[in-house]
This record gives structure tokens, sequence and C-alpha cells, in this order.
């Protein structure tokens, strides 16, 4: 069996909600198995057997647009490679007093994060910006995650390119639970 991370985008927007213990279900009732949804928006811990992550991404996609009528992408990453974004996680907060989120702006492929980091405008004055295979690493002031230039870019990218943003914090909360299930 295969541990994935699966994040999806937009779960609670455009008029549709998804709660996440009927994802739970739904993924359970699609033959997958274990399946462990975390924080309410939008993160699932899945087994699957002998599905490649481009054929587990196509097969969720496909079971939420039956479900929901409308597409709703998501990204799908598989252990290893989401140990090595964390291991790799390339800031940490200097001691100047200032509060930071740290932040992975996941895309669906190496292309699209080389694209929408070359797009991006500059970091503001106490903010970081790292492109790292298919995702961009993010370190913001806390209070200014939807405000600065970059949150605005990463925010209106989005309505074209497969983008979705997580704190570190729940990348963490995933990978505990993708350890707890391979035991």
């Amino acid at each position: 069996m295969n541990l994935h991370a699966i994040f999806l985008r937009g779960v609670n927007v455009g008029g549709v909600k998804i709660l996440m213990k009927d994802l739970a279900l739904m993924l359970e009732d699609a033959g997958f198995s274990p399946v462990k949804t975390l924080l309410a928006s939008g993160n699932v811990v899945l087994g699957s057997a002998g599905l490649d992550a481009c054929a587990l991404k196509e097969r969720i996609e496909q079971v939420l647009e039956t479900r929901y009528g409308r597409v709703i992408p998501v990204i799908v990453m598989d252990t290893g490679e989401l140990e090595r974004i964390a291991a790799e996680y390339p800031f940490i907060a200097p001691d100047d007093g200032i509060a930071r989120h740290r932040y992975l702006v996941l895309t669906g492929s190496h292309q699209d994060a080389a694209t929408v980091f070359e797009q991006a405008p500059g970091p503001g004055e106490f903010e970081r910006v790292e492109r790292m295979g298919n995702c961009i690493c993010w370190e913001v002031p806390r209070g200014e995650s939807l405000v600065t230039e970059l949150a605005k870019h990463f925010a209106k990218v989005a309505s074209k390119t497969l983008v979705t943003t997580r704190n570190m914090n729940t990348i963490e909360k995933v990978l505990d639970a993708m350890r707890t299930n391979a035991r």
C-alpha cells in the first residue's frame, strides 16, 4: 500500500462546501484505505494499492466531480516527497521580534511553480520566498498573509493555475498522519 497526501483546492468556495467526514466516507467508498482527513481544510492522507500519483489524482478528481458536479482540483504527494520538502524548507525565522508564518504554496507541477515564481513580485521587507520543485516556500509576518503583494499574487494566479497554500504546521500534521498510518 502506498500512502499519499491529498490537498484539495477550493473546498469551501464557489457554493460548494465539503465536510471532511463526508469526504472521508466518499474516498473510503471509492476503495481507498486508510483515509484520514485533517483540519477541515481539504487535507487528506490515504492509502491506495497500485496507483501512482497521476492515476490517483485523476481518480480522486473524478470521484469529487461525480459527487459535487464540478471539478475540484487536487495535488497529490507521496510520503517521500512531502518529507523531503519539509526537511529542506529553507527559512528559519530570525530572532528579530517579528512573528512569522511559514507557508508552502503547492502547485500541480514544476513548470507551474516556475511560472508562478517568475511572475511574482519581489518579497516585502520582512518576507522571504524561494522555489523548491513544485512548490514555493514563503515566509511572511503574521497578520499579513492576505495583504502583501506576494499574497495577492498567489491568490490571483490560483484562478488560472492549480495553486493551494498550506501552513508548514499543517504540512507537519499531514506528515505525522502519514507516519502513523505507515506503521
